[in-house]
């Protein structure tokens, strides 16, 4: 009884034994199954993962190529396709993720990402078709660092599948172990039953080879997946041995790939570097960095195969086992010999085109330079020929190669101009400058202009300006003048406003904002996004009607642009334009007058009993010059004439001249001619003249002249001058007043006159006594030049008009009479113009009137004095 109760419990227990082990067996192969489904799930993520990446690099390469090939559209056909082929990749690896959230919200990034730079692209392509060429560097800049971005994205993905490819793989193994422990333990516990040992035994063989069909089904495959990707795929073992190559691979590497020995291998094949062709060092190579542990890729890999020379692009990545140790080295390669190639013409077709354009620009430069020799000749001759007995016909024909030549002249400039700027030759200076004073010379200059067209020209200035700015006034110059003359020139009635206010001030800087606003045609809005293009012009019939090359404004915008700044222009057609500017200076410390000029290191050198000859026929003139020079510690002989200032020059030596233009007997320019020629000097000579027109300093130079100083001048501005010439302070005399601050302003008179006490102070440096001396002058010939307009005006004699108005400008602009030397102006420009006695009298009884308005209050200021008017 006790064995059959034993047996029963052995055949029980052996019963028992058989289905545990049955039941574990089923469930342990279960999890294999599973377990090596998913390692083949993992395996396509990360192919696929980096066919995304492969994809993406060629994507980037598509463009610059489509880009800097101008628009080839194999570029573009391959974009779309590896555009394509990304999309359907992600798509396919967000269906194989479904449920790995963490994957699924890094997917979702990267088809954002990736929509966002196919759409940033296609803006590319679009800008890259459009009138404006290649688009910004900016902008593919940016279309790159997506690239970076998705990247990043694709190798965190990468690495949790890598992490998941580890665990998967250990789970698998894992598995197998408690298998075949299982198997174990059952067999020894079914000993004394053999049947039912043999029975377990059956089962379980038969259950291990169904789990070897699976894995051998899924090893094959993979193995198809592999073959089917057009990537170079090779798998190294740790030993260095061949374990797996796919057909593509085959096809690269030939028969190289039947070795075993992948050291073999590489004895068959030569690796070197693009395009140096130096052999690869082995140190870098991608697989052998990843037999280091380390993932890597390379774009500068040459492969050479018997005959056969490529380009690749090869990456390689460690694979370690469950505990962490290095098993194999997946390595990959793709064929860029194309790319690579065209990159190689793209960089080829690129140095031409720039090295035509630095033999355009040089060209331009050259030609420039060889125009303006012979036309300044040409100007310069018909100077001198306008001097000379001519008849009316022949002075008007002399006129006209001046204005042509002129013209002609301006135009050369601008072309000297552009390849300065292209060639990068213009230096910006750096020098102190008031904005204040060179807004009042444009001023001067272009008034007359204005009022010869009947314009009212408005100049705005800040008062809260700095009194100087370190910057380059002369490019500062140029680009106002531009606008401002344009302004002029496409207005034919109303007004051109130039507005100049601070828009933000430190202690160091100051922002300064220029607008020059109009009352001309305007421009169309179709033409608005090019005007600062070069040769570009509103419109043909702005070309018939006004002339000009189209230059002036990109000459503008390349100088603001070189000093930091920026332009925009508002404008609607027949309502006139507005351009605004902005630009920031240094504010220059109080200190800069010691050190405004370098020439004040020669100081040691340089003379310091420096005699000048100034050259004035006007008598208030007279005196400023010579008690400013006086004042600056030198020493000044006068001349009231041309003539006698060549006199003087035979007999006595001089240092420096200072020359009026205008002037009896024998003007400015045919002086310095003959100082030039015929006394063959070298002196310096500084134009003194109150025109100040945009072509004043070009004749004064062509004419022999060293500068040009426009009256009224301040005393600062005649020392900056000598001092520039190397010529040392002179030992400067303490004056009545002259240390004493500027007095306040005068009460404003009764009478409704402009005339203040100020601007006269500020021209002789605060000298109450000189300042009294100049308005006794002014009170004592005013009267007398009165009377010989009237005289002028009732014998109809137009030049005798203008001669009289010319003495009396500088007067007027010195003592801050505007309405006075606005008429001046007008009714000047009427002169030059050639204009008769009906167009002249109407402005000149304004004058007269003005004039005489203002004499009661300089009356009132003399009898006074300083202090107390």
């Amino acid at each position: 009884m006790k064995s059959t109760k034993r047996i029963g419990w052995i055949l029980a227990v052996g019963l028992l034994i058989p289905i545990l082990i049955g039941i574990n067996a089923q469930r342990t192969t279960q999890r294999l199954v599973e377990q090596n489904n998913w390692l083949i799930h993992t395996h396509l993520v990360l192919q696929k993962t980096q066919q995304i990446q492969a994809y993406l690099t060629s994507l980037d390469n598509d463009l610059r190529g489509y880009l800097l090939s101008k628009n080839n559209p194999f570029f573009r056909a391959d974009y779309d396709r590896n555009a394509r082929r990304m999309k359907e990749r992600v798509e396919e690896i967000t269906n194989l993720t479904t449920d790995q959230r963490f994957q699924q919200e890094r997917l979702q990034t990267i088809s954002r990402l990736l929509d966002q730079k196919l759409a940033h692209g296609k803006q590319l392509f679009l800008q890259a078709n459009s009138a404006k060429g290649l688009a910004r560097l900016d902008s593919v800049q940016t279309f790159m660092s997506f690239s970076d971005q998705l990247f990043n994205q694709l190798k965190q993905v990468e690495a949790i599948e890598n992490e998941l490819l580890n665990v998967r793989a250990a789970a698998s193994k894992q598995s197998a172990d408690y298998a075949t422990n299982s198997s174990i333990v059952g067999a020894v516990a079914a000993l004394a039953m053999i049947l039912w040992a043999i029975y377990l035994l059956f089962k379980t063989l038969k259950n291990a080879n169904k789990l070897n069909q699976q894995l051998a089904l899924s090893e094959q495959q993979l193995k198809r997946f592999l073959e089917a990707v057009p990537v170079s795929i090779a798998v190294v073992n740790k030993d260095g041995k061949l374990y797996y190559a796919n057909q593509a691979a085959t096809s690269m590497f030939g028969s190289a790939t039947r070795l075993t020995s992948y050291s073999d291998m590489l004895s068959q094949v030569a690796i070197s570097q693009f395009p140096d062709g130096n052999t690869y060092p082995l140190e870098q190579r991608p697989i052998f960095r990843a037999m280091r542990g380390e993932t890597s890729q390379v774009d500068d890999m040459q492969l050479q195969v018997g005959d056969k020379v490529i380009q690749l692009l090869s990456s390689s990545s460690p694979v370690y086992d469950a505990d962490g140790q290095l098993q194999y080295v997946v390595s990959s390669s793709i064929d860029i010999s194309d790319r690579v190639q065209s990159q190689v013409r793209l960089q080829e077709a690129k140095e031409m085109a720039e090295q035509a354009a630095r033999l355009k620009e040089n060209f331009l430069a050259n030609m420039s330079h060889e125009i303006r020799t012979p036309l300044n000749a040409i100007i310069g001759f018909s100077n001198l020929l306008e001097v000379t007995p001519l008849n009316e016909e022949q002075a008007e024909f002399v006129k006209l190669v001046q204005t042509a030549g002129k013209n002609l002249l301006t135009i050369v400039n601008d072309i000297l101009d552009i390849s300065k700027i292209e060639a990068g030759m213009i230096q910006m200076e750096s020098i102190p400058f008031s904005i204040r004073s060179l807004a009042a010379s444009l001023q001067t200059m272009l008034q007359p202009t204005a009022s010869d067209k009947n314009l009212r020209l408005v100049f705005d200035i800040d008062p809260t300006l700095p009194a100087l700015v370190l910057g380059d006034p002369t490019r500062l110059t140029q680009i106002l003048l531009n606008l401002l003359s344009n302004a002029i020139k496409f207005t034919k009635q109303g007004s051109v406003t130039a507005r100049i206010t601070k828009q933000e001030e430190t202690n160091q800087s100051v922002r300064v904002q220029f607008t020059v606003k109009d009352t001309g045609i305007g421009i169309d809005t179709d033409a608005l996004p090019h005007i600062f293009e070069r040769f570009r012009q509103a419109s043909d019939f702005t070309t018939r009607y006004y002339g000009g090359t189209g230059l002036g404004l990109n000459i503008v915008k390349s100088l603001t642009q070189m000093q930091g700044g920026w332009i925009k222009v508002d404008s609607a057609l027949g309502k006139g334009s507005e351009f605004t500017l902005e630009l920031t200076y240094p504010v220059a410390p109080e200190s800069i007058l010691q050190t405004i000029d370098p020439s004040l290191a020669k100081a040691e050198t340089a003379k310091k009993s420096l005699t000048i000859l100034a050259v004035e026929d006007n008598p208030m003139n007279q005196k400023l010059v010579l008690q400013v020079i006086k004042r600056l510690g030198y020493e000044a002989d006068l001349a009231e004439n041309g003539q006698q200032a060549l006199d003087m020059l035979q007999k006595k030596s001089f240092d420096l001249v200072l020359m009026d233009i205008q002037m009896p007997v024998m003007d400015g320019y045919q002086t310095t001619r003959h100082i030039r020629t015929t006394l063959r000097s070298t002196i310096p000579i500084i134009a003194m003249t109150a025109h100040a027109l945009a072509s004043e300093r070009e004749q004064c130079l062509q004419a022999g002249m060293n500068d040009f100083l426009p009256k009224p001048f301040q005393m600062e501005d005649l020392k900056r001058m000598i001092l520039h010439y190397g010529f040392s302070e002179g030992s400067q005399p303490t004056l009545a007043g002259a240390t004493q601050p500027a007095p306040p302003a005068p009460a404003p008179p009764t009478n409704p006159t402009s005339f203040s006490i100020e601007p006269l102070l500020n021209s002789v440096g605060n000298d109450p006594e000189l300042a009294l001396e100049l308005l006794e002058i002014y009170l004592d010939k005013t009267p007398e030049e009165l009377k010989q307009l009237q005289q002028g005006l009732s014998e109809k004699d137009v030049p005798a008009i203008g001669r009289t108005l010319h003495t009396q400008k500088a007067p007027a602009m010195m003592m801050g009479l505007r309405k006075v030397t606005e008429l001046n102006l007008r009714i000047e420009a009427l002169v030059k113009g050639g204009k008769d006695i009906t167009e002249v009298a109407p402005l000149l009884e304004q004058y007269i009137t003005a004039v005489e308005a203002e004499l009661p209050g300089i009356r009132d200021v003399l009898q006074k004095g300083v202090d107390q008017g």
